[in-house]
């Protein structure tokens, strides 16, 4: 009689004994053997169908199983050994890593992930991610891997997606940081001079890549005069003619992407190897200057290309309105305080400062204990030129004695126009002999002055200077005024044309 044990399938000859619970009768044998068909069956279909990749190795690595998934993926289906073309299938970067990996694993026989690019059916490489589990058999001995793989292009581009943007956010903060620190900056500067340290700092920072320079024109606006430069070298003149950047001329960015191919400034060498980027400096519909900007020469593409020259103009744009919004407003507050403070006709100093400056060098020589001289002049007759010449010749002499004046005088100096025909110098840390000359040098080249009105001579212009000293002649403003104009008055009574000290 045949007996058939379910772990084995082999006929046995032998007595048949009915209660031995081991020895199962024909039907339920075959019974038995078609469920574990069927679950054989089910499980391969699984295996097949499964929505994921799946593969199985031996011990060696060598592959033993890749489901219709693994297959339609990568077009092997049909290959006598998929797993030798596998390796043809890897990204040329990947193969090596893959390979390293992979034996990693099977020397420590331990789970493993790794991320590889595999070239599809259609030749496009896609992202994989393979996960790999060891299986042993029934003795514990390490049988190999079974492992699965999956598809995750769509996860990494998401990811570089996600990186990227990551990247822009922290950019933009960083530029706005800083644009935030310059724009705080140049709000306090007091003339354009300090802005330049200001804009070449900030520069340096937001255009490290970019090497250029900040050109303003000037107040002829016939040149263009470079003010910043930072980076290593850039390709352009520093002074040039207004006509020779397109960009001042069509008053909008100029861009020059192939220097072989292009439309160039007429600033920039002609043997440049360079892209560049011109723009103009535009505030309160007035245009200040330009920026000029170096592009690099080459990048990986063209699409990255673009929207890295996007992202530079769109940084420099707002950079330069920055810029020349700071450069008008310190501008006109220079034109404001001139007008404050200067006599309109004379461009002396007016009364309204003088009396300011004065308690400002008195407070600094009574901290250091020095001399100041305060000088009183009146131009003698000088109601004369205005009934003979008329009131334009009174005011050439007015010029004419102001121009000399301000020749005369040191950096310290402060001369004004105190009223009508009448001046006021003060020459801090001054002693009396020192004073005296400079009255009488003063008083000499005057005298020397040649004014012509409407092609005819003026006259020889005299003046009487009263002259005192902090702290001999009096400790306060109105005191060292007072004295030093009585004085300029005791100079008129005793013949004019002459100094006299209080």
């Amino acid at each position: 009689m045949r007996i058939y044990y379910a772990n084995r399938i082999k006929p046995v000859e032998g007595p048949l004994m009915i209660k031995d619970p081991l020895h199962l009768k024909k039907t339920e044998l075959v019974k038995e053997y078609q469920a574990l068909a069927a679950r054989e069956a089910n499980f391969r279909m699984i295996a097949e169908l499964s929505p994921v990749m799946l593969w199985m190795t031996d011990g060696t690595g060598k592959s033993l199983y890749f489901n219709q998934k693994w297959l339609k993926f990568t077009g092997l289906a049909g290959k006598n050994d998929p797993g030798n073309v596998w390796f043809d299938a890897l990204h040329p970067d990947e193969r090596q890593n893959c390979l390293v990996a992979f034996q990693s694993a099977f020397n420590a026989q331990l789970p493993f992930q790794m991320e590889y690019q595999l070239r599809r059916h259609d030749g496009e490489y896609r992202w994989i991610l393979d996960t790999g589990e060891p299986r042993y058999d029934d003795n514990g001995c390490f049988g190999g891997y079974i492992g699965s793989s999956q598809d995750i292009t769509e996860r990494k581009l998401a990811e570089k997606t996600l990186q990227h943007s990551f990247v822009e956010l922290h950019r933009h903060d960083r530029e706005n940081t800083l644009l935030g620190e310059m724009s705080s900056c140049l709000q306090v500067c007091r003339t354009i001079e300090e802005t330049y340290p200001v804009i070449s700092l900030y520069a340096k920072q937001l255009f490290a890549d970019h090497p250029g320079f900040i050109s303003v024109i000037n107040n002829s606006r016939s040149l263009v005069e470079t003010i910043v430069e930072w980076g290593d070298s850039h390709d352009s003149e520093t002074v040039f003619n207004i006509e020779d950047c397109w960009s001042l001329r069509q008053g909008k960015p100029h861009r020059v992407k192939d220097p072989q191919e292009a439309l160039h400034c007429w600033h920039v060498k002609k043997d440049s190897a360079t892209g560049y980027l011109c723009l103009p400096m535009t505030a309160y519909g007035e245009t200040r200057g330009m920026i000029h900007l170096q592009l690099p020469l080459q990048i990986s593409q063209v699409i990255d290309q673009e929207k890295a020259f996007e992202t530079v103009k769109a940084l420099a744009a707002t950079f330069a309105n920055q810029v020349a919004l700071a450069l008008s407003n310190l501008k006109l507050r220079e034109a404001l305080q001139h007008q404050s403070v200067r006599d309109p006709l004379t461009q002396l100093y007016n009364r309204r400062y003088l009396i300011e400056s004065i308690e400002r060098e008195l407070a600094r020589a009574k901290r250091n204990q020095l001399g100041i001289g305060i000088i009183v002049i009146d131009v003698d007759h000088f109601k004369k030129y205005n009934d003979t010449f008329g009131h334009d010749a009174g005011d050439a002499v007015l010029r004419a004695f102001g121009d000399l004046l301000k020749a005369q005088t040191r950096r310290e100096d402060i001369p004004c126009r105190y009223g009508g025909e009448e001046f006021v110098m003060v020459m801090p840390g001054i002693d009396e002999e020192n004073l005296l000359c400079r009255c009488e040098d003063i008083r000499k080249k005057t005298k020397q002055l040649i004014i012509e009105h409407r092609d005819q001579k003026l006259g020889t212009i005299t003046i009487s200077l009263g002259a005192a000293l902090f702290p001999q002649h009096g400790q306060t403003t109105d005191e060292l005024i007072s004295v030093a104009d009585t004085a300029m008055y005791q100079a008129k009574k005793q013949g004019r044309d002459r100094v006299i000290l209080a």
